[in-house]
């Protein structure tokens, strides 16, 4: 990408965030109570008063790795599944009528679902995988048949190896798409992670601590765990989009 365009891209998303945090800024001047709206500078206040608790981060961690272990396991079983469906047409119609019924079923019903099934501490994996992994999985089925069959017999008849063909034209050809099932699985999870905790209550999470702000009506705590999401979302899509697409997809 040219350096020009580059820094485009970054002055337009800096100008972006500047705005919105007017609005914000403005909005809760107009509204004049905290405990409806609070203000950017009051949040941030919030933010940082939680952050010198070492229970903050207990919390956040929790969350954290239940939400990269929700994700790893969706992105394993997914691409397992949509390889398999891809490979076999018909596996593929077999798992069709599957994936669209998970996929088509509101996550508010797996989280009912979970708090009767499981423990508290278990609910957001469950949750995170149901949404996650008909994702995954219909990426990777579309992208396992999108590739070239004719160039994978023609390698066959230059007898090229098999290794030699998975690693230099199935995988290549496949990576856009797990790319893609990875930026939207992430966003997901963090959403479904965050509102099963809400329900389902564990002892240490950040859904949790929100609810019992917004019980206590500490409005500016549950704006605070609202950023700390956001921007761990925001850091993981960086991560995605920086270093992961950069490094896989080097020939480009």
């Amino acid at each position: 990408m040219p350096r020009s365009i580059y820094r485009n891209k970054h002055l337009t998303a800096i100008l972006s965030l500047i705005l919105g945090l007017a609005i914000w800024a403005i909005a809760a001047r107009l509204v004049g109570k905290d405990i409806l709206l609070p203000g950017p500078v009051t949040s941030l206040r919030a933010l940082t008063g939680m952050m010198r608790q070492p229970q903050f981060w207990s919390n956040y961690w929790h969350s954290f790795l239940r939400g990269l272990v929700g994700f790893g396991i969706s992105f394993i079983f997914g691409t397992i599944v949509g390889i398999i469906a891809g490979l076999n047409a018909s596996m593929g119609a077999l798992f069709r009528p599957v994936l669209a019924a998970i996929r088509s079923t509101p996550s508010m019903s797996f989280i009912l679902l979970a708090l009767i099934w499981f423990r508290s501490e278990t609910v957001a994996l469950f949750v995170t995988f149901m949404v996650v992994f008909p994702i995954v999985a219909q990426n990777v089925a579309e992208g396992t048949a999108q590739i070239d069959r004719d160039l994978i017999d023609m390698a066959a008849v230059y007898k090229v190896s098999p290794w030699r063909i998975l690693w230099e034209i199935r995988v290549p050809a496949l990576l856009p798409y797990l790319a893609a099932a990875a930026a939207t699985g992430i966003g997901l999870t963090w959403k479904v992670l965050i509102s099963a905790e809400v329900l389902a209550s564990p002892e240490l999470g950040i859904g949790a601590q929100m609810d019992r702000a917004r019980v206590f009506l500490n409005t500016p705590e549950v704006f605070a765990w609202t950023a700390v999401v956001v921007l761990t979302g925001f850091l993981f899509d960086w991560v995605l989009d920086t270093v992961v697409r950069k490094k896989l997809f080097f020939w480009k």
